[in-house]
């Protein structure tokens, strides 16, 4: 497992009770063997549901500052990858570029949730798992926390639980 942050400034001072637009977003890329991407969805959507980061949204102030809101809910959705027909250091490339790219682009703090994933099939049995989500919302801790609770959650819909 990697992680990385990054830190976007704010344009200005921002008043007691506003949240800067951006600031950090964390990213982990995890390498993952034999996952059912469509059970991996679940888990996290049950995982990431009841928290605020799946609600959370930054609106815009009539003075340009920016005020944190939750929304009533918002899906989770993983976006889900093939490279297998790609050799495996082509396949880093790829990812470091994405990744990258990612980055440059920020997360769009108007539409929730401000999290993105990606599942990315390697070979036959290997995936790469992206996930960022911005910290304003959730510091670092608190996302380790729920990477371990979307593995749980995986083994229990493995298991057949609900």
């Amino acid at each position: 497992m990697s992680a990385t942050s990054e830190r976007l400034r704010p344009p200005r001072p921002y008043r007691v009770g506003e949240v800067p637009p951006g600031g950090r977003t964390e990213t982990f890329v995890l390498r993952l063997t034999g996952v059912l991407p469509y059970v991996y969805e679940q888990a996290w959507q049950a995982v990431l549901e009841p928290t605020a980061l799946c609600r959370t949204v930054f609106r815009r102030l009539p003075d340009g500052g920016m005020r944190r809101t939750l929304r009533p809910a918002a899906p989770f959705r993983l976006q889900v990858a093939d490279w297998r027909a790609t050799r495996a250091e082509v396949q880093d490339a790829r990812l470091e570029e994405r990744l990258a790219e990612e980055r440059a682009r920020g997360l769009p703090l108007d539409r929730a949730p401000l999290v993105r994933a990606t599942l990315i099939r390697r070979d036959d049995r290997t995936w790469t798992f992206a996930w960022r989500y911005a910290r304003p919302v959730l510091d670092r801790r608190a996302g380790l926390r729920l990477m371990a609770d979307a593995a749980d959650a995986y083994r229990r819909l493995l298991r057949g639980a609900r």
